[in-house]
């Protein structure tokens, strides 16, 4: 037993070395952000041209670069990236796990047709839809405003794709025992299925925050003026193609790294359980 014992962590020492080789390497530039946000202006790249323990540790510490975007226009962009991010999680979970729902239960023409298309508008490159989309929102009267930045981003292919995996899943007798007892469609998706899939509804919403949170192109195609800015356009318009104030670039980037992390870690585990019953892992 012993020797099977040593045998099994000699083969696993490499293994774990290699995955924590790898998480440093990856995890560095991301230190050395978050540390040269605390740097004056004239010490962030002092101390790169030679990796040293200078290069990660400052040899002085300020508050300037957080308390110059605290006193500016970020916490607004903050605001505007949680109530858009917010807005479109709530709309975003009701209408995909309705259209997952309807894929798992009914069945109706053109229906794999329907599901291909579904799988597909995930995998398109989004650039390829700012024009037309961009077009359709103006002929709306729809720019500048929350509705340009919320309602496109509702529907998503693959939280689709994720609740007509799970609600498919769900054994045909329960539903037929369902509507046996005269429940309708739209109760037994809400008093069923719903509360049978709170770590897809929790995985879901994790994606969309994330997606909405990191979104930078289409607001700053849709709404560009000053009122509906949102953090990572904030964070851009800190550089320009003469200077760039990297010390506050560096803080808004922490600051919003920091926000997108609190639900990761709350609903991490949903999330990688979501994602292996469904196969995508």
């Amino acid at each position: 037993m012993n020797g099977y014992a040593g045998a099994k962590w000699s083969g696993e020492v490499p293994r774990y070395g290699l995955l924590i080789a790898i998480a440093v390497v990856q995890l560095l530039p991301i230190v050395w952000m978050i540390i040269s946000s605390f740097r004056p202006a004239d010490e962030i790249f002092r101390h790169t041209s030679e990796i040293s323990w200078r290069t990660f540790f400052p040899t002085t510490v300020t508050f300037d670069n957080y308390l110059a975007l605290l006193s500016g226009d970020f916490p607004v962009a903050v605001r505007n990236s949680l109530i858009v991010a917010g807005a479109t999680v709530a709309i975003g979970v009701v209408v995909n796990s309705l259209a997952g729902f309807a894929f798992a239960v009914f069945d109706f023409p053109f229906k794999r047709t329907l599901f291909v298309l579904v799988l597909a508008s995930f995998m398109m490159p989004f650039e390829a839809l700012v024009i037309p989309l961009y077009t359709l929102v103006r002929a709306l009267g729809w720019t500048d405003s929350f509705k340009a930045l919320i309602l496109p981003e509702v529907a998503n292919g693959l939280v689709i794709f994720l609740f007509r995996q799970f609600f498919a899943a769900i054994p045909r007798e329960i539903i037929e025992a369902a509507r046996m007892d005269g429940a309708s469609w739209l109760q037994i998706y809400w008093r069923i299925a719903m509360p049978l899939s709170g770590a897809t509804v929790a995985t879901a919403a994790l994606m969309i925050f994330i997606l909405q949170w990191d979104a930078f192109f289409w607001p700053l195609v849709a709404a560009s003026s000053p009122d509906y800015v949102v953090v990572q356009v904030a964070i851009a318009r800190n550089a320009d193609f003469e200077q760039a104030n990297w010390g506050q670039m560096f803080a808004a980037t922490t600051m919003a790294v920091s926000v997108a992390l609190i639900p990761f870690i709350l609903f991490q585990r949903f999330y990688v359980r979501t994602l292996t019953q469904s196969g995508l892992k």
